[in-house]
Protein backbone atom coordinates (compact mmCIF):
# COMPACT_ATOMS: atom_id res chain seq x y z
CA UNK A 1 0.00 0.00 0.00
CA UNK A 2 1.63 3.48 -0.99
CA UNK A 3 1.28 5.90 2.03
CA UNK A 4 1.24 8.78 -0.28
CA UNK A 5 -2.18 8.97 -0.79
CA UNK A 6 -2.73 8.97 2.86
CA UNK A 7 0.21 11.76 3.92
CA UNK A 8 -1.23 13.90 1.66
CA UNK A 9 0.30 14.72 -1.61
CA UNK A 10 2.44 18.13 0.10
CA UNK A 11 4.99 15.20 1.64
CA UNK A 12 6.48 14.22 -2.00
CA UNK A 13 5.57 17.15 -4.37
CA UNK A 14 6.52 19.79 -1.69
CA UNK A 15 10.34 18.34 -1.19
CA UNK A 16 10.31 17.68 -5.44
CA UNK A 17 9.79 21.94 -5.30
CA UNK A 18 12.05 22.45 -3.49
CA UNK A 19 14.77 20.68 -4.94
CA UNK A 20 13.92 21.77 -8.97
CA UNK A 21 13.94 25.47 -7.47
CA UNK A 22 17.45 24.90 -5.92
CA UNK A 23 18.42 23.19 -9.58
CA UNK A 24 17.49 26.11 -10.89
CA UNK A 25 18.85 28.59 -8.78
CA UNK A 26 22.28 26.00 -9.12
CA UNK A 27 22.27 26.26 -12.51
CA UNK A 28 21.58 30.03 -12.75
CA UNK A 29 24.73 30.66 -10.31
CA UNK A 30 27.28 28.33 -12.78
CA UNK A 31 25.79 30.84 -15.55
CA UNK A 32 26.69 33.82 -14.19
CA UNK A 33 29.94 32.66 -12.81
CA UNK A 34 30.59 31.33 -16.36
CA UNK A 35 29.36 35.08 -17.35
CA UNK A 36 31.59 36.95 -15.24
CA UNK A 37 29.52 38.22 -12.22
CA UNK A 38 30.71 36.13 -9.33
CA UNK A 39 28.42 38.01 -6.59
CA UNK A 40 25.13 36.78 -8.30
CA UNK A 41 26.14 33.78 -9.21
CA UNK A 42 27.84 33.11 -5.53
CA UNK A 43 24.55 34.28 -4.10
CA UNK A 44 22.37 31.79 -5.85
CA UNK A 45 24.54 28.95 -5.25
CA UNK A 46 24.29 30.13 -1.24
CA UNK A 47 20.65 29.69 -1.63
CA UNK A 48 20.48 26.70 -4.45
CA UNK A 49 22.96 24.02 -3.08
CA UNK A 50 21.47 23.49 0.30
CA UNK A 51 17.57 23.81 -1.21
CA UNK A 52 18.63 21.42 -3.77
CA UNK A 53 20.26 18.74 -0.91
CA UNK A 54 17.37 19.35 0.96
CA UNK A 55 14.95 18.85 -1.02
CA UNK A 56 16.08 15.82 -2.41
CA UNK A 57 16.75 14.26 1.19
CA UNK A 58 12.77 14.57 2.19
CA UNK A 59 12.16 13.02 -1.24
CA UNK A 60 14.08 10.43 -0.95
CA UNK A 61 12.20 10.05 2.77
CA UNK A 62 8.80 10.11 1.28
CA UNK A 63 9.67 7.48 -1.37
CA UNK A 64 10.65 5.07 1.34
CA UNK A 65 7.62 5.46 2.86
CA UNK A 66 5.50 3.89 0.04
CA UNK A 67 6.29 0.43 1.46
CA UNK A 68 4.62 1.30 4.66
CA UNK A 69 0.70 1.43 5.57
CA UNK A 70 -0.19 4.58 7.40
CA UNK A 71 -2.37 4.39 10.85
CA UNK A 72 -4.47 6.61 11.80
CA UNK A 73 -6.04 5.32 15.72
CA UNK A 74 -6.16 1.72 14.39
CA UNK A 75 -6.13 0.17 11.04
CA UNK A 76 -7.59 -2.80 9.47
CA UNK A 77 -4.39 -5.43 8.43
CA UNK A 78 -5.47 -8.45 7.49
CA UNK A 79 -8.54 -11.54 8.09
CA UNK A 80 -6.88 -14.59 9.25
CA UNK A 81 -9.20 -17.86 8.24
CA UNK A 82 -7.31 -21.67 10.19
CA UNK A 83 -8.69 -24.64 8.75
CA UNK A 84 -7.46 -27.50 10.02
CA UNK A 85 -5.21 -30.27 8.16
CA UNK A 86 -4.57 -33.20 10.20
CA UNK A 87 -5.35 -32.16 13.71
CA UNK A 88 -3.45 -35.27 15.68
CA UNK A 89 0.16 -33.66 13.86
CA UNK A 90 -1.21 -30.08 15.17
CA UNK A 91 -1.41 -28.81 11.01
CA UNK A 92 -3.31 -25.80 9.70
CA UNK A 93 -4.14 -24.25 6.50
CA UNK A 94 -4.27 -20.00 7.72
CA UNK A 95 -5.21 -17.78 4.92
CA UNK A 96 -4.45 -14.78 5.70
CA UNK A 97 -6.24 -11.94 3.66
CA UNK A 98 -4.68 -8.37 3.42
CA UNK A 99 -6.89 -5.28 4.43
CA UNK A 100 -4.56 -2.36 4.17
CA UNK A 101 -4.54 -1.82 0.46
CA UNK A 102 -2.27 -5.07 -0.60
CA UNK A 103 -5.25 -6.95 -1.68
CA UNK A 104 -3.48 -10.47 -0.98
CA UNK A 105 -4.89 -13.39 -0.09
CA UNK A 106 -1.78 -15.91 0.94
CA UNK A 107 -2.17 -19.59 2.88
CA UNK A 108 0.29 -20.80 5.34
CA UNK A 109 0.53 -24.15 6.44
CA UNK A 110 1.71 -23.90 10.27
CA UNK A 111 2.14 -26.89 12.95
CA UNK A 112 1.59 -25.76 16.60
CA UNK A 113 -0.67 -24.48 18.90
CA UNK A 114 -0.96 -20.74 17.54
CA UNK A 115 -0.37 -18.49 14.54
CA UNK A 116 1.68 -15.46 14.94
CA UNK A 117 1.63 -12.60 12.86
CA UNK A 118 4.48 -9.86 12.81
CA UNK A 119 5.40 -6.53 11.70
CA UNK A 120 7.99 -3.92 11.84
CA UNK A 121 6.96 -0.07 13.32
CA UNK A 122 7.91 3.07 12.89
CA UNK A 123 7.04 5.71 15.51
CA UNK A 124 7.32 9.35 14.94
CA UNK A 125 8.16 12.28 16.58
CA UNK A 126 5.32 14.40 17.91
CA UNK A 127 6.22 17.39 15.43
CA UNK A 128 5.31 15.07 12.69
CA UNK A 129 2.28 13.99 14.28
CA UNK A 130 0.78 17.22 14.44
CA UNK A 131 1.61 17.13 10.30
CA UNK A 132 -0.37 14.15 9.60
CA UNK A 133 2.54 11.63 9.78
CA UNK A 134 1.15 8.68 11.86
CA UNK A 135 2.66 5.81 13.05
CA UNK A 136 3.49 3.61 10.10
CA UNK A 137 4.70 -0.11 9.69
CA UNK A 138 5.19 -3.01 7.25
CA UNK A 139 4.14 -6.88 8.17
CA UNK A 140 7.29 -9.47 8.58
CA UNK A 141 5.95 -12.68 9.05
CA UNK A 142 3.62 -15.31 10.05
CA UNK A 143 4.92 -18.16 12.41
CA UNK A 144 3.42 -20.50 14.55
CA UNK A 145 3.67 -20.97 18.18
CA UNK A 146 3.17 -22.74 21.09
CA UNK A 147 1.00 -22.80 24.50
CA UNK A 148 4.28 -23.62 26.54
CA UNK A 149 8.05 -23.62 26.02
CA UNK A 150 7.85 -26.96 27.04
CA UNK A 151 5.78 -28.01 24.49
CA UNK A 152 8.04 -26.43 21.93
CA UNK A 153 10.68 -26.87 22.54
CA UNK A 154 12.40 -29.77 20.15
CA UNK A 155 9.31 -28.98 17.30
CA UNK A 156 10.39 -27.23 14.03
CA UNK A 157 9.51 -23.19 13.43
CA UNK A 158 6.83 -23.58 9.77
CA UNK A 159 6.50 -19.85 8.81
CA UNK A 160 5.31 -17.18 6.07
CA UNK A 161 6.73 -14.58 4.63
CA UNK A 162 4.60 -11.67 4.48
CA UNK A 163 6.73 -8.93 3.22
CA UNK A 164 5.96 -6.95 0.19
CA UNK A 165 7.90 -6.30 -2.33
CA UNK A 166 11.06 -3.39 -1.27
CA UNK A 167 10.25 0.35 -2.05
CA UNK A 168 12.06 1.44 -5.92
CA UNK A 169 14.34 3.98 -4.04
CA UNK A 170 15.81 0.93 -2.16
CA UNK A 171 17.11 0.18 -5.26
CA UNK A 172 19.35 3.17 -6.03
CA UNK A 173 19.69 4.63 -2.64
CA UNK A 174 21.89 2.21 0.28
CA UNK A 175 19.56 1.78 3.29
CA UNK A 176 22.55 3.12 5.19
CA UNK A 177 22.07 6.30 3.57
CA UNK A 178 18.07 6.54 4.18
CA UNK A 179 18.81 6.00 8.32
CA UNK A 180 20.49 8.52 8.09
CA UNK A 181 18.77 10.80 6.80
CA UNK A 182 16.05 9.86 8.90
CA UNK A 183 18.23 10.27 11.81
CA UNK A 184 19.23 13.69 10.68
CA UNK A 185 16.01 15.08 10.13
CA UNK A 186 14.42 14.33 13.17
CA UNK A 187 11.66 13.09 12.44
CA UNK A 188 11.49 9.36 13.50
CA UNK A 189 10.69 8.20 17.25
CA UNK A 190 12.01 4.64 16.99
CA UNK A 191 11.46 1.79 15.21
CA UNK A 192 10.53 -1.85 16.83
CA UNK A 193 8.94 -5.23 16.30
CA UNK A 194 5.25 -5.94 17.13
CA UNK A 195 2.83 -9.28 16.86
CA UNK A 196 -0.26 -10.74 17.87
CA UNK A 197 -0.85 -14.59 18.45
CA UNK A 198 -4.12 -16.42 18.49
CA UNK A 199 -4.76 -20.06 18.82
CA UNK A 200 -5.28 -22.25 15.62
CA UNK A 201 -8.69 -24.03 15.96
CA UNK A 202 -10.87 -25.05 12.90
CA UNK A 203 -12.92 -22.78 11.57
CA UNK A 204 -12.06 -19.79 13.53
CA UNK A 205 -11.91 -16.40 11.76
CA UNK A 206 -9.95 -13.73 13.58
CA UNK A 207 -9.09 -9.80 12.58
CA UNK A 208 -5.64 -8.42 12.67
CA UNK A 209 -5.25 -4.58 13.24
CA UNK A 210 -2.89 -2.18 14.20
CA UNK A 211 -2.92 0.54 16.88
CA UNK A 212 -0.18 3.51 18.08
CA UNK A 213 0.99 0.80 19.94
CA UNK A 214 1.46 -2.12 17.94
CA UNK A 215 -0.30 -4.96 16.29
CA UNK A 216 -3.62 -6.61 17.94
CA UNK A 217 -5.56 -9.08 16.98
CA UNK A 218 -9.81 -9.96 17.35
CA UNK A 219 -11.70 -13.11 17.55
CA UNK A 220 -14.71 -12.91 15.13
CA UNK A 221 -16.69 -15.74 15.57
CA UNK A 222 -17.39 -18.73 18.37
CA UNK A 223 -15.00 -20.85 17.07
CA UNK A 224 -12.44 -18.24 17.53
CA UNK A 225 -13.80 -17.00 20.82
CA UNK A 226 -13.79 -20.73 21.97
CA UNK A 227 -10.58 -21.35 21.58
CA UNK A 228 -9.44 -18.20 22.92
CA UNK A 229 -11.19 -18.67 26.01
CA UNK A 230 -9.88 -22.52 26.09
CA UNK A 231 -6.06 -21.12 25.96
CA UNK A 232 -4.17 -22.26 28.74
Amino acid sequence: MSLLPALGWYWLVVPLVVAVLGLLLVLGGFGHLLRGHPGRGGGRLLIGVPALAFGLALSLVALNMQSFARLTYEGHVADVHVKALDPAKSLYAVTVVRLDGVKSTQVCNLQGDEWEMGARVQKWKPWANALGLDATYTLDQLSNKYFTAERGNGHMITSCDLKGPPPLVNQYVPKSWLFWLFDKSYTEDRRFGSAAYMPLADGADYRVVMTQSGLNAIALNDAARTANNARP
